[in-house]
């Protein structure tokens, strides 16, 4: 008798006051746990977002330090030019030079033969005078 009448209550949307309660303790604790879950789920996305901002700075950092590394391959090749630039006009400064030399001892020669030429034409006309 009991249960038909508790289907007869609920057909007519009402429940036994036992189970109201009941079911009142295990809303309120599933709402307690929605709580707790959105709680838990703010959490996770500031650190979601904590996480991804990290992450931007850290990419941010690493195609600055790639940019960096293909500055500095690029500064190491030029520097690799400019050495042999050097050494290139290290050797055309000495062949400059060694040719230099070379025209300062035909100048001294042709200094010396010629004040010896003229010495003896002095000589040779004083004679003759």
């Amino acid at each position: 008798m009991k249960g038909l009448l508790i289907r007869l209550l609920a057909a007519m949307g009402l429940v036994p006051a036992g189970r109201y309660r009941a079911l009142r303790r295990a809303m309120d604790e599933m709402k307690a746990d929605a709580q707790s879950w959105r709680s838990k789920a703010h959490r996770a996305e500031a650190r979601c977002e904590k996480l991804l901002a990290e992450n931007k700075r850290q990419t941010q950092a690493a195609e600055r330090t790639q940019q960096q590394a293909v500055d500095y391959n690029a500064m190491q090749e030029r520097l690799t030019a400019a050495e042999r630039d050097l050494v290139a006009a290290r050797e055309q400064l000495m062949a400059v030079d060694v040719k230099l030399d070379i025209l300062e001892g035909a100048a001294n020669v042709l200094d010396v033969r010629t004040r010896a030429a003229i010495t003896r034409q002095h000589s040779g006309t004083s004679a003759s005078s």
